[in-house]
């Protein structure tokens, strides 16, 4: 269940609306006021709507909305169904998916939405996320789409054993330089713009992946498929902090929803052979990490028995193949 609150619309009103920039949000007191407060000078020139979609938060981040579209769930319902539903609710030419972590450059928004303006052929476009000391994160926020190599390599942690070796510098686009517009296979989607008509033919984000990870994946793979580019544009910056979501999620849940998303992903794009590979695989690392943390290696901030529970959960979870009963919704 979800009700719309309040709405209003910034900039021109003579014509159709550039830009709809939706948020999901979630306990996002922290971030969100500092958020809402960029997108003004990101977007100059531009008319432009905010629509935010909270999750059922706890704390106080329904008093920082200020003058967006409001969309109250009474339960956390995930990015993927927030997202759909704010997009639903918006008007724009242009959507915008926008994580309340993030800290929009002036220009931002005017820069992706005139890169789109003159590349037709471009379905989406991607600032460039940085960190708060003007660092890109590139390791994070490009990559190409996962294969059952890279997956093995994260999973059984060969890129952390082996940081340099070439799957996993190829997976995180070490070969390019970020000094003018690339394509990329697979942006994050803590800041991603998308035309309207795009999102109208592939259809709404995959709400089987929930409560989050891997549906932004999953969605760039649905571009792809359809012939249609998405593009990094490092003239448009974003700072992102991260970790909105993870401050208020146990790390078991964490993890469970991970690997539990990363098999559902496999389980769509890749051979069943795959997937029951990576499963076995997944079973595996949660073994070498369960004695791993008996002897004291484990996450910063984890304690080692929280870690060894967590671990074991999702082996446990993994043996029943985590009862998938739904089917992907696109």
């Amino acid at each position: 269940m979800f009700e719309v609150q309040h709405e209003a619309v910034s900039g021109r009103q003579t014509r159709a609306l550039d830009l709809s920039i939706l948020i999901v949000t979630w306990n996002s007191e922290r971030w969100i006021d500092r958020c809402l407060r960029s997108i003004p000078a990101a977007c100059a020139g531009l008319s432009y709507e905010v629509v935010v979609h909270d999750n059922a938060s706890g704390d106080g981040t329904l008093r920082h909305l200020g003058q967006a579209t409001v969309i109250r769930s009474l339960s956390n319902d995930g990015f993927a169904a927030g997202t759909n539903r704010a997009f639903r609710a918006s008007k724009g030419r242009y959507v915008f998916l926008l994580n309340p972590d993030c800290d929009l450059a002036p220009g931002a928004l005017t820069t992706l939405f005139e890169f789109l303006e003159s590349h037709p052929q471009v379905a989406a476009a991607a600032p460039l996320l940085i960190d708060e000391g003007g660092g890109a994160q590139r390791e994070f926020q490009l990559r190409r789409f996962p294969t059952l190599r890279t997956l093995l390599a994260e999973v059984l942690l060969l890129d952390k054993l082996f940081p340099k070796n070439g799957t996993t510098a190829r997976y995180r686009y070490r070969d390019i330089h970020l000094d003018r517009p690339q394509r990329i296979e697979q942006p994050a989607g803590a800041a991603l713009l998308l035309r309207r008509e795009v999102v109208d033919e592939v259809g709404p984000l995959d709400e089987q992946f929930a409560p989050a990870w891997f549906e932004d994946v999953d969605y760039c793979r649905r571009l792809a498929a359809k012939g249609r580019e998405v593009w990094v544009v490092p003239a448009a910056r974003a700072v992102h902090f991260g970790g909105s979501s993870l401050e208020h999620m146990p790390f078991a849940r964490f993890v469970d929803i991970w690997y539990r998303n990363m098999w559902r992903y496999a389980r769509k794009w890749l051979r069943p052979a795959q997937a029951e590979t990576l499963r076995w695989s997944i079973i595996t690392g949660m073994l070498l990490r369960c004695l791993a943390g008996l002897i004291g290696f484990k996450p910063r901030g984890v304690r080692r028995w929280d870690a060894f529970r967590a671990y074991a959960g999702v082996l446990r979870k993994a043996f029943d193949r985590w009862e998938i009963s739904s089917p992907s919704s696109s």
